[in-house]
């Protein structure tokens, strides 16, 4: 699928339903476009990263952070390998759902299926469920859709409301998240377009910088850095260390940091090209939350 013209289209990871296609419809909205966002289901998170850079879709709808859980790290590496800049993010509520066919019944399950990152999530629920084997599937809504294929009353999925509308189950049991404030941020890529470091547009502060930093294997290297974002009164929201594949006991640092405005900035900037081996921008954007 290519883009249409007036019509965004999104790549996420997963069947309809999943919570990576509700955090681009409510991305969507956002942009105030005339035609009917168009979605593309994913396989993988490569996928989407694949897509969104052979210009197939607009935007890619990737989770970056679990409250419960911390960061989906593959997609953190996927965003230092591609060419691609985030442009927007968007936090939303996480709330799974235990689904199954009619009248189903929870005590006689022997198997439930969802997204490894949303079986973690979940972890209570399985201890309170004696003998059920949690079965890790590709995507939450696609594990909704394998149970209502298979017709089996002694299997499960754990996924969104959405995906038990989407596939015809219904809810066995509500809200077995462990924690009730259960929550994602999904980051919106792009197509990188232009030079990050000098930029011909801003968003309407305050906004948030992602950027990935690689320093000098040296005592002090990340301190230094930081005290240089402390001296702009800059607000380090994330920090998130990666090892570096080619070089062993390396590591790339990734951080996001919120930013009143292009003076702010610019020194940000400054400050981590001036400390770092290399800084790559991943992109200027505003958060957006339900």
């Amino acid at each position: 699928m290519t883009p249409a013209e007036g019509k965004p289209t999104f790549a996420f990871q997963g069947a309809p339903g999943a919570f990576s296609h509700s955090a681009g419809q409510m991305f969507a909205k956002t942009l105030g476009s005339p035609g009917e966002p168009g979605f593309v289901p994913c396989q993988t998170f490569e996928e989407i990263f694949q897509t969104v850079t052979a210009g197939g879709c607009e935007y890619g709808v990737v989770p970056l952070e679990n409250s419960s859980i911390g960061s989906i790290t593959a997609n953190y590496d996927l965003l230092w390998r591609c060419d691609v800049e985030i442009v927007g993010e968007v936090s939303m509520p996480v709330h799974h759902q235990l689904i199954g066919l009619a009248g189903a019944d929870p005590a006689a399950l022997k198997e439930i299926y969802s997204h490894p990152a949303a079986l973690d999530q979940c972890r209570k629920l399985f201890a309170g469920l004696s003998g059920v084997r949690p079965v890790a599937y590709f995507d939450t809504s696609g594990a909704a859709r394998f149970v209502k294929e298979t017709g089996d009353p002694s299997l499960a999925a754990i996924a969104g409301e959405a995906a038990a509308d989407e596939h015809g189950l219904v809810v066995l049991r509500t809200n077995v998240e462990d924690y009730p404030d259960n929550s994602t941020r999904f980051g919106i890529v792009t197509r990188r377009c232009g030079d990050l470091h000098n930029p011909r547009e801003f968003p309407e502060p305050p906004y948030k910088i992602s950027c990935a930093i690689q320093l000098p294997h040296k005592p002090g290297s990340l301190a230094r850095v930081l005290d240089k974002l402390a001296e702009q009164e800059v607000n380090l929201t994330k920090i998130e260390s990666r090892p570096i594949p080619e070089a062993a006991w390396h590591y790339r640092f990734f951080i996001d940091i919120q930013l009143d405005g292009q003076t702010q900035d610019a020194f940000a900037v400054a400050a981590l090209k001036s400390s770092c081996e290399s800084c790559k921008l991943l992109g200027r954007y505003r958060p957006w939350g339900q």
